[in-house]
């Protein structure tokens, strides 16, 4: 039997639920670099089933960022024929930087992920990557926005900005140089 056809039992697939339940919990809670044996603790079941079905730390990440992931992309999709390109770039990347905000560590995390080649994450993120480039492009075209950086520099810096401790989101400050330093003059 190949993959493509294997269907989880019920007992697993209430089993990879409760670990995704648990992991975003656990990271939400502890942050991202939190102790991998307290999601296992926490989700009812052996550590053993949690790195079968997720062998490392990014494969969590991967498991639980997805739907987010899935509506970055919607959200670039709807914004890339926009009457303002700069405006429909930074709405994204407002939406971007919170979801790099729900887990503590995150957006660091998200920042290495975008310039690696293979991690979970960065293969989860490629979808993401290719819609927000058409709006960055957009914005180069259109709307005065440099033409030295790339759409995957925009994010990895977003992503590495120092983070309110309360938040998790980007300092304004922070974020409104980098944006403003996107524009030509």
């Amino acid at each position: 039997m190949t993959t493509d056809n294997w269907v989880m039992r019920a007992d697993a697939t209430r089993n990879v639920n409760a670990l995704l339940a648990a992991a975003k919990e656990v990271f939400r809670d502890l942050g991202a670099d939190a102790p991998l044996d307290e999601i296992p603790r926490r989700a009812g079941v052996g550590r053993a089933t949690m790195h079968r079905r997720f062998p490392t730390r990014e494969h969590l990440f991967a498991a639980i960022l997805r739907t987010q992931v899935a509506t970055l992309v919607e959200a670039a999709e709807a914004r890339t024929e926009a009457a303002d390109p700069w405006e429909a770039m930074l709405e994204w990347i407002r939406a971007y930087e919170e979801i790099g905000a729900e887990y503590r560590g995150m957006s660091a995390r998200l920042s290495s992920a975008l310039l690696e080649d293979g991690s979970p994450v960065e293969e989860l993120c490629a979808p993401m990557r290719a819609a927000f480039d058409v709006l960055f492009r957009r914005a180069q075209e259109h709307a005065r926005v440099r033409h030295d950086i790339s759409s995957t520099d925009v994010l990895a810096i977003v992503s590495a900005l120092p983070r309110d401790p309360d938040t998790g989101r980007a300092r304004t400050a922070h974020l409104a140089v980098v944006l403003d330093g996107l524009r030509t003059r």
